[in-house]
């Protein structure tokens, strides 16, 4: 969602009669403004920390990561004066601790920039998330599909927003006790055979339950995870982050994820701008992107290991051969020991790939909620 704001601002579509269709790139897109980009939300969970990031937005087309925005004064305030200052840990990111909102107040966010620019956002109330009555799983089309389930007893939520992270155990195929230092071959300090990497959504999901008769969501689709990836060759866990919205903000993300997911043909939703609740007081022409809300976040994560699934998994290891070397060879060819053939003076090798896990993406710190 961040980045779809840091990227959304103006999107163009220029069709030529006559059969042919010539790119056309307009200054706005191609030279944007750099406008303030923020993400974040006041926490009302007690004991929680807020976190606000602040960056710029950029080109559509600049595959970089986003310029954050540095040394600015970060507070919330409340409409009955109350202010609560963030502090800057990682650069761009502000945050607050200790501090939980008051039910029935509204707040709002303001920004000073370092240049002294600055920014408000609208009051918002304080709302309350419905927990997440469970995430659920099927099998489909070779994979399988998750998808979330929640209700609000009071009929009152009706707006909601869904973000997950997910994160999934893998091994190698060959365990190597050994490795080619210096020309050396030499014992291996650390395994480096089993691993975990870990992903982000990156769609917005939202969905209103207004026209039903009751405040129920069932069967949310979140993510398919194909038998194609190997997600699925040990153990996957997926972490589900629900928010409750409000009209407003659930406008916002929906025309958002319109206009940034929705723009394969001329048939989809034609590009607009939409900025969000935070506006410059500075400067009133300057545009300002994001979202400001209060409320919490109700969280919930399962496990699903390749016994749960009745098809084959990947474990994107499937060109990987082995092969015997002598010691001279393998300095040759800077190949990877794996371990001795037996009494002989050779050795059985293969390639750095399929021995170090990390080379796929993964880390070989076990997370801490790992069962």
């Amino acid at each position: 969602m961040k980045n779809a704001a840091i990227k959304i601002f103006t999107w163009w579509l220029i069709l030529l009669v006559g059969g042919c269709v010539d790119p056309y790139r307009p200054p706005e897109i191609t030279s944007p403004g750099s406008y303030l980009v923020m993400n974040g939300f006041f926490n009302s969970a007690a004991g929680a920390t807020s976190t606000i990031q602040l960056s710029r937005s950029q080109n559509l087309t600049d595959t970089k990561a986003p310029t954050v925005e540095t040394k600015a004064t970060v507070t919330i305030e409340s409409q009955s004066k109350a202010t609560f200052p963030l502090t800057e840990g990682t650069a761009g990111t502000y945050t607050l601790s200790g501090v939980t909102p008051q039910a029935g107040e509204t707040y709002r966010l303001h920004v000073r920039t370092a240049k002294g620019v600055e920014y408000y956002s609208d009051y918002v109330p304080v709302i309350q998330t419905p927990p997440i009555d469970s995430v659920s799983w099927r099998i489909e089309n070779n994979g399988v599909q998750i998808n979330v389930n929640t209700h609000d007893p009071t009929n009152n939520t009706h707006y909601y927003r869904w973000e997950y992270d997910e994160t999934w155990e893998y091994f190698t195929p060959y365990y190597s006790t050994l490795e080619l230092k210096n020309n050396q071959i030499v014992d291996r300090p650390f395994s480096v055979n089993q691993c975990w990497r870990s992903g982000s959504s990156t769609n917005i999901m939202t969905t209103s339950t207004t026209r039903l008769s009751q405040d129920v969501v069932s069967q949310f689709p979140l993510v398919f995870v194909s038998s194609n990836s190997n997600k699925l060759s040990v153990k996957y866990s997926i972490l589900v982050r629900q928010f409750a919205l409000s009209q407003p903000g659930f406008d916002y993300y929906d025309q958002l994820a319109k206009i940034t997911q929705n723009i394969g043909s001329i048939f989809d939703p034609q590009p607009s701008q939409i900025t969000g609740n935070l506006h410059c007081t500075t400067n009133p022409n300057e545009l300002a992107l994001g979202f400001f809300r209060v409320g919490t976040v109700e969280t919930k994560r399962i496990f699903i290991t390749y016994t749960d699934v009745p098809f084959r998994t990947v474990t994107g290891y499937d060109g990987c051969v082995i092969d015997t070397f002598t010691q001279a060879d393998i300095i040759k060819f800077q190949s990877t020991p794996i371990k001795k053939y037996g009494e002989t003076s050779r050795y059985l090798v293969s390639s750095e790939f399929c021995v170090d896990c990390r080379l796929l993406g993964g880390v070989l710190t076990r997370p801490d909620f790992w069962k």
